[in-house]
Formats: C-alpha cells, structure tokens, sequence
C-alpha cells in the first residue's frame, strides 16, 4: 500500500511518466483516495508549468529535485509526529 511519503518520493518519475507500471498504479490508487496528496501533485505540476520549464526545459536541477524531496519528506515526518 502506497503512503503520502511513497507520492512525495515518487513525484517526479510519476509527473514524467518514468514509473514501472506497479508503481503508477499503486500511486494512481492512493492519489485516487487521498485529497492531501492529489493537491500535492497538482501544486508541483502547477509550479512546474508557471515557470514554462515542463520536461522540455531543465529548470529543476537534480539538486534542487533532491532538495525538495528531502524538505518535502521532512515535512510529511514532522506532521507524522
């Protein structure tokens, strides 16, 4: 069973279509029963589109990817506390 975290990790294979097809649908199912995680996905997509660099340009760096997930992630243990 997939948890918030699994989307928080997974955002950016599953906003690029780079997920094995286990994986996007177990997330296709959480995403499908939980509202935190399907405004979470289309706030990351909606940041991605208003800076006009989806996929065809490279504005989020692998260092700035790697760095929200670690924010995004701490964020999801804090409220798990």
């Amino acid at each position: 069973m997939v948890m918030c975290k699994e989307v928080v990790e997974n955002i950016i294979g599953y906003i690029e279509a780079e997920l094995d097809d286990n994986t996007l649908e177990e997330l296709e199912k959480h995403l499908h029963d939980c509202p935190e995680c399907q405004a979470f996905v289309r706030t990351y997509k909606k940041m991605l589109e208003l800076t006009g660099k989806l996929k065809e340009r490279t504005f989020v760096t692998p260092d700035i990817r790697k760095k929200l997930k670690e924010l995004l992630i701490s964020k999801i243990k804090h409220q798990e506390s």
